[in-house]
C-alpha cells in the first residue's frame, strides 16, 4: 500500500506521482525526454518546482482495495514556467485529491546546491494559461513575503543525501513536504489529517547541511519555514490547514 497513509492517499505519494506526470507533460510539450533537456552549452536543465499545493476532499475515504484514477492536465505553459493539475478520482467519479504544481527551468551554477540560474527550453506549443500563471505566481510571491518572526524553532534536521536527495543530487521537492509533516506537528496534530497544504520553494541544500524548522499554529492552520545553516536563508515555507470533520 505505498499510496496510503493512516488517513488515505498520502501527501508523499500524491506529490511524487503528480511530479512524474508533470515532467511527462513537459516532455510532450518540448518533444524531449528529461535527459535531453539541455542548454546551448550542453548543461543539463531541470524542471524545478517553485510552488505545490495539495487539496483533499476528506469526506471521500480511500481504502486499500479502492481503485483510484489519475488525470493530469496542463494549466499553463509560458517559458520558463509550467503549471499542471493532477486529480485523483475514485470509482464513483469523486475527486478525492487535487495537486497543483508550478515549475521553472533551471541549471546548476557550479558545484554547490545553493547556486542555480534560470534557463529555458524551446516549446512546440504557443504559450497558454496566462491567468493560471499570474494567480499562482502572485500566491508564490505572497508566501515569499511571509514574516517568520513569530515562528518558533521546532527541530533541526541534518541532510542525508541517501535519503533526502534525488538522482540529480539535490533535495527532492516532495522531501520538503516530508520534513514539514514530520517536524511541524505536535502529537495531537499528528492524529488529524490535513485538508490543504501549499509549499513555496526558494532554495536547496548541500549534502550534510543542517536545516532548522520553524512553525506557528493558529487554530487549524500551521505556518512553517525551513532555513539552511550555511547562510540562514529560508529554503521553503509551508501553509497547511487541518481537516475539521
Amino acid at each position: 500500500m505505498p499510496h496510503l497513509d493512516i488517513f488515505g492517499l498520502s501527501e508523499m505519494f500524491c506529490l511524487t506521482n503528480a511530479g512524474n506526470h508533470h515532467w511527462s507533460l513537459i516532455s510532450k510539450f518540448t518533444s524531449k525526454t528529461p535527459t535531453e533537456w539541455k542548454n546551448d552549452q550542453g548543461k543539463r536543465i531541470y524542471a524545478s518546482f517553485l510552488y505545490t499545493s495539495i487539496s483533499y476532499s476528506r469526506n471521500f475515504n480511500v481504502k486499500e482495495d479502492d481503485v483510484i484514477g489519475i488525470n493530469c492536465i496542463p494549466l499553463s505553459f509560458r517559458a520558463p514556467f509550467f503549471i499542471s493539475e493532477t486529480k485523483y478520482i475514485n470509482s464513483r467519479s469523486d475527486i478525492v485529491v487535487r495537486v497543483k504544481l508550478m515549475s521553472t527551468f533551471i541549471i546548476k551554477n557550479g558545484e554547490s546546491n545553493s547556486q542555480f540560474v534560470r534557463s529555458s527550453i524551446p516549446l512546440n506549443s504557443e504559450p497558454f494559461g496566462e491567468s493560471h500563471l499570474e494567480s499562482t505566481r502572485r500566491r508564490y510571491k505572497e508566501i515569499n513575503n511571509f514574516d517568520d518572526k513569530e515562528l518558533k524553532e521546532i527541530a533541526e534536521h541534518k541532510v542525508n543525501p541517501s535519503v533526502d536527495f534525488n538522482a540529480a543530487k539535490f533535495m527532492y521537492f516532495a522531501n520538503y513536504c516530508h520534513l514539514f509533516k514530520r517536524y511541524e506537528s505536535s502529537e495531537y496534530n499528528s492524529s488529524i489529517p490535513i485538508e490543504f497544504r501549499e509549499i513555496a520553494y526558494f532554495a536547496n541544500v548541500d549534502p550534510f547541511e543542517r536545516i532548522t524548522v520553524y512553525a506557528r499554529q493558529e487554530d487549524i492552520k500551521v505556518l512553517s519555514a525551513m532555513k539552511r545553516s550555511s547562510d540562514q536563508k529560508c529554503i521553503a515555507r509551508s501553509h497547511s490547514v487541518a481537516f475539521q470533520g
